[in-house]
């Protein structure tokens, strides 16, 4: 048996107390503004408007009479009061909601529950719909598919011929697949780098 080594103890400092910190609550000034008064567009002729002058705080408003204290307690006293309200007892039987034309119930085997189905005839329509629309686009990739297999060879001669009409050069297969080739190693090795 190999004995493990013994491993040193050291003792870590107490951490030092540090006292709590005093957080102040926040505070807003609340923005305030002078209004400003802007008069209407005035004709030249029309003589200016002075502007009102800066009023002296009101009075204080005088209190309320008495007969509006009454009126507004009698009010408050009013609303705290028991509605008159009669409760209906619901009757024992309940009334089935109407079906539409197209649904019909199927109950459950084995217990009581009725479930709405849409009537057969909708049924057929929507599940033919929905065969039909994922056969036709299916069939379309798959000849989308075929299609470009034949007519890439056809598209690549008549460019070639078309390129050498013009007088550019035509680069053969092996030729294009050995600079890509080329193309694929120098970034390759950039993302080595790192550059």
């Amino acid at each position: 048996m190999i004995e493990l080594p013994a491993f040193p103890t050291f003792l870590a400092p107490k951490t030092p107390d540090l006292p709590a910190p005093v957080l102040e609550l926040p505070r807003a000034d609340l923005p305030s503004y002078t209004p400003l008064i802007i008069p209407p567009a005035a004709a030249a002729d029309t003589p200016p408007v002075p502007l009102p002058q800066t009023a002296k705080p009101a009075e204080p408003a005088p209190a309320t009479p008495p007969d509006l204290r009454r009126l507004i307690k009698e009010a408050l006293r009013q609303a705290q009061a028991e509605p008159s309200v009669q409760r209906v007892e619901a009757s024992a039987q309940a009334i089935p909601e109407p079906l539409a034309a197209e649904v019909t119930e199927i109950v459950v085997p084995g217990t009581s529950i009725a479930v709405p189905v849409p009537k057969a005839e909708i049924l057929s329509a929507a599940a033919t719909t929905s065969v039909i629309s994922v056969g036709a686009t299916l069939a379309a990739t798959s000849m989308f598919k075929r299609l470009v297999q034949m007519f890439k060879p056809a598209f690549k001669a008549l460019a070639a011929k078309v390129q050498k009409l013009r007088g550019k050069p035509v680069r053969t297969w092996a030729r294009q697949r050995l600079s890509e080739r080329h193309r694929r190693r120098v970034a390759h090795r950039v993302n080595r780098r790192g550059f």
